[in-house]
């Protein structure tokens, strides 16, 4: 075998193989540093294959590192629905990913002999570009797996700070900066005197944005900001096995209404009594018909009113023949509903899962102010989508109150990095998995693991002040800033192109 076709296996296998690690998956651990990793080997693969063999080897590539990696992660009753949305779902996540690599493949080549800078900057526009205007609005994301991963790769919250400042994208554009860096590094044999000023370059970089954290979490907040404390439930089984959510979606199954009014009542009075002001419980905590559903907010009002809380309910209701709503109330003190919040962003394809069930609710975050400052809702997955999410830092949200029902179980707070975007605090009781909230710098205040808990009630004293943040006001300019660079690159790609078929043709 020839080495330049070892070599080439050599990278395949690396980089796909340890890609797989950058998911959490059934059977394989979720290891964040393989996500600075395993790029590095892809992208030295693609480009040094010839042009059509690497495009196609580096697409089956990534079809085979999520499909395998992911395959049985979302179990479903229907076993061959479970299958085909696994299919479905993962083989778009691999197309996502694909798609900037493709386009790198066909652009660097103009550029790889120019000044080292340049060079190393093209894959990080074409990455950030592309991975910005394909998840923007969210329909190849998964609300969070597509690019919200690359937050936590270094597992730093100091470092994760710069998202407050330009969003995810910052973040991305700085991974794959370095999968730039290292394949330069690489093409030029590790050359110290080609190599030695983005040896400086990068590491200075990183610095000051792991310093701008520091100074972020430590220095720049408010003295003495009050707290109110969260009571965040979740009513797990009383056989301790948790119910798939597919259960729901394919049986239509309904609570037992009583026996989860009384456990939903004395779960209220228990945080009451240990002066918890506001009560927010997980999603589906109780599933009801749509004829069930006013005498479910008398009841919930009347409790909110007795317990002197502010109560959010989170429950699901069902339609004979149309689709149902997965809803979020939020009750005053004084019993009365101030918010009704229908789930934006549903989970499933087409008729099948969240989506073939329930109605969309609407693209707008809803709040109310209140003596603990002002309180916004969201369910699940939405808080995994940025300009969603930036509406309630424009309103000053202070306090966001998001219940999720995981499946499959989650094991991290993994949607608290909306909070540092935002700077409002993040409280999210979670059904099998790990319930949490955050501060509005993302700092862990407090979680709860449904493996380790007796009572399924978590409390957190939580700021009732948010803070400003530079994302919250510029939004997603660093991303369109990455879009006119992508369109820059293309255009010179093409001008040189044309220019030498000028010449040939003379």
């Amino acid at each position: 075998m020839k080495t330049n076709h070892l070599n080439s296996i050599i990278l395949f296998l690396l980089g796909f193989g340890l890609f797989m690690f950058t998911r959490y998956s059934t059977f394989l651990p979720g290891i964040h540093v393989m996500l600075l990793i395993a790029p590095i080997f892809i992208l030295r693969f693609i480009r040094t294959q010839p042009l059509g063999r690497g495009i196609l080897l580096t697409l089956l590539g990534f079809l085979l590192a999520f499909n395998i990696s992911l395959w049985g992660l979302f179990q479903f009753d229907n076993a061959s629905f479970a299958k085909y949305f696994s299919l479905i779902r993962s083989s778009m996540l691999a197309i996502v990913w694909f798609i900037p690599f493709m386009v790198d493949r066909l652009i660097y080549p103009k550029f790889k002999n120019h000044k080292k800078l340049l060079a190393t900057l093209i894959f990080p526009i074409i990455n950030t570009a592309l991975l910005f205007l394909i998840t923007y609005e969210g329909p190849f994301d998964d609300g969070s797996g597509t690019t919200n991963s690359f937050g936590y790769s270094y597992g730093s919250l100091a470092f994760m700070q710069v998202r407050s400042l330009f969003g995810i994208w910052i973040l991305i554009f700085v991974h794959s900066w370095l999968y730039g860096i290292v394949n330069y590094f690489w093409e030029n044999n590790f050359n110290w005197e080609k190599i030695k000023r983005l040896v400086i370059i990068y590491p200075s970089v990183l610095t000051l944005i792991f310093v701008f954290g520091l100074i972020k979490i430590n220095f720049l907040k408010k003295a003495e900001r009050k707290t109110v404390k969260i009571a965040a439930i979740v009513l797990f089984p009383e056989d301790g096995q948790p119910v798939k959510m597919s259960t729901f979606f394919n049986s239509k199954k309904i609570s037992p209404f009583n026996k989860t009014i009384s456990r939903i009542e004395s779960m209220i009075q228990a945080a009451s009594k240990n002066k918890a002001k506001i009560v927010s419980f997980q999603e589906y905590t109780i599933l009801i018909t749509q004829e069930e559903e006013n005498n479910l907010k008398t009841i919930l009002e009347g409790f909110a009113k007795e317990n002197n809380v502010y109560l959010s309910m989170t429950y699901a209701f069902y339609e004979e023949k149309g689709k149902g709503e997965n809803k979020q109330l939020l009750i005053s003190p004084e019993g009365k509903i101030e918010l009704e919040y229908t789930k934006r962003y549903l989970l499933g394809i087409g008729s099948y899962g969240e989506s073939g069930m329930f109605r969309k609710g609407e693209e707008k975050i809803q709040s109310l102010e209140t003596p603990y400052g002002k309180i916004a809702l969201s369910i699940c997955r939405d808080a995994g989508f940025p300009k969603f999410m930036r509406q309630a830092a424009k309103v000053g949200v202070d306090i966001m109150l998001s219940p999720s029902y995981d499946w499959p179980k989650s094991h991290s707070a993994w949607y608290s990095t909306c909070a540092v975007e935002n700077g409002f605090s993040f409280v999210r009781p979670t059904y099998n998995g790990y319930s949490y909230a955050a501060d509005y710098n993302g700092k862990e205040l407090v979680h709860m693991k449904s493996d380790d808990t007796k009572d399924g009630i978590m409390y957190a004293d939580v700021p009732t002040q948010s803070i400003a943040t530079l994302y919250s006001m510029i939004g997603d300019l660093f991303g369109w800033l990455n879009v006119f660079g992508i369109l820059l690159l293309m255009f010179y790609s093409t001008k040189k192109r044309f220019i030498a078929s000028q010449k040939i043709s003379t």
